[in-house]
């Protein structure tokens, strides 16, 4: 944070609370302390300072420790959203790969099983009463 940035982040402190005096020494130990840090980390971390404790005044090293946490949280976000989902993947040893002429086997042993079960209901139902072929009918 500039020199410049700190004079207004203690201004804007000392407008609300009159307890962070406006000088020089406050000044250089603020600046100094709060070097790694954007103004905007700073503003933010004094206003979650005082929504957390509003009775203690703010001082350089609180805010610091705060700032920093806030934009350690924030560059974890970041980064947490441009992680991407991995997308589904087939296996390529899949049973139907491995095993191409079984699986054909068994579909077509699948196909004729359920043909042969229609095959019977619908005669079922072309050989019975009225009555029966209604009830039968709604099974097939």
């Amino acid at each position: 944070m500039q020199l410049d940035e700190t004079v207004t982040l203690i201004t804007w402190i000392n407008q609300t609370d009159p307890r962070v005096q406006v000088n020089k020494a406050t000044r250089d130990v603020w600046a100094h302390s709060l070097a790694p840090v954007t103004y905007e980390e700073a503003r933010q971390a004094v206003l979650e300072h005082y929504r957390a404790n509003e009775a203690l005044v703010p001082n350089p090293g609180a805010i610091r420790k705060r700032a920093l946490q806030i934009r350690s949280a924030r560059e974890a976000f970041d980064s947490a959203r441009s992680i991407e989902a991995p997308k589904p993947v087939k296996h390529p040893l899949s049973w139907r790969k491995r095993n191409p002429e079984l699986w054909d086997q068994l579909f077509e042993e699948g196909r004729r099983q359920g043909n042969e079960e229609r095959r019977k209901a619908t005669e079922a139902r072309q050989r019975a009463t009225p009555e029966e072929s209604h009830n039968d009918w709604f099974a097939a």
